[in-house]
């Protein structure tokens, strides 16, 4: 009878006790982040610190520009001259070599306009 009593006393204290022992082991350790503490900070640090930014890189300016085709008006004609697609090559910041161009009116005749150095397309009115 005794050792029953005994018996159920340890198995009270321990029903009390062993719960507050390992609710203790769960939390974290004060200062820390986590029961392994400065490990797993070193860790957390190293893995997000901010990555190192590379500066942008330069777009180059370039050399040839595609050019559309598209319609013009050119004085002494009744209607908008088809001018075809070309590329330009760029000479300066205003100024492009455009090529020899055939282009060709509604009524289906055409006008030759020579090579040479012009305004960039979004400057100019003619081919």
């Amino acid at each position: 009878m005794r050792l029953r009593r005994v018996l159920l006393g340890v198995a009270v204290i321990l029903n009390v006790a062993v719960p507050q022992v390992a609710w203790s082991q769960m939390k974290s350790p004060p200062g820390g982040t986590t029961p392994g503490g400065a490990i797993f900070d070193r860790l957390h640090d190293a893995t997000t610190r901010p990555v190192p930014q590379a500066p942008s890189p330069t777009v180059p300016t370039p050399e040839a520009t595609w050019v559309p085709d598209r319609y013009v008006q050119v004085p002494g004609t009744d209607g908008p001259v088809l001018v075809p697609g070309h590329w330009e090559r760029r000479v300066s910041d205003h100024e492009v070599y455009t090529p020899p161009l055939v282009g060709r009116t509604p009524n289906g005749d055409t006008i030759n306009f020579p090579a040479g150095a012009r305004p960039p397309v979004n400057e100019r009115q003619a081919p």
